[in-house]
């Protein structure tokens, strides 16, 4: 099973890295509906609109998944949202298991990367404020947007695509 299409970066393009428990499987939501996206995986809580959301978002930013889900992101829920396979991020073997793996992930992969960065998680470790840190001093915008109490929703879609422009 292949993880995901290498990441490719624009240098006009910001990157979106996109959590799925907590952002897009909303269990903190009593709004969000169950859904059963493939048989052998539990089901999620998804907002109604997602799909449109999740569309708009791709249009603005290239985005990459940063989940412990990892390659079954792209083979199993992608589609169902109504994307393609989307690049990963994930840790590497000595990184697997760290509470800080996806730190460690973000500052290998855009360690040259000079471009927009916007994070949605629910829940940031004090490791990856202090890479977010970094790159702003570096004059690289970054924006973590912490979604704990809402998963994504229409408001962050457009503060996420107003800050793309």
């Amino acid at each position: 099973m292949t993880a995901g299409p290498p990441l490719v970066l624009e240098p006009q393009r910001p990157v979106l890295l996109l959590d799925i428990d907590g952002v897009i499987n909303v269990f903190q939501c009593s709004l969000a509906r169950e859904t059963q996206i493939a048989p052998h995986l539990p089901a999620l809580k998804l907002l109604p609109g997602l799909n449109d959301w999740l569309a708009r978002l791709d249009e603005a930013y290239t985005l990459v998944w940063c989940s412990q889900w990892g390659a079954l992101v792209n083979r199993d829920m992608a589609a169902a949202w109504g994307l393609g396979p989307r690049p990963l991020i994930e840790p590497l073997p000595e990184e697997d298991g760290n509470a800080s793996w996806k730190a460690l992930a973000a500052r290998r992969t855009f360690a040259d990367w000079h471009g927009p960065i916007a994070w949605v998680e629910d829940g940031f470790t004090a490791e990856v404020h202090a890479w977010a840190a970094e790159r702003l001093r570096a004059g690289r915008r970054t924006w973590l947007v912490d979604v704990r109490e809402t998963g994504l929703t229409e408001e962050v879609t457009q503060l996420l695509l107003e800050w793309a422009a």
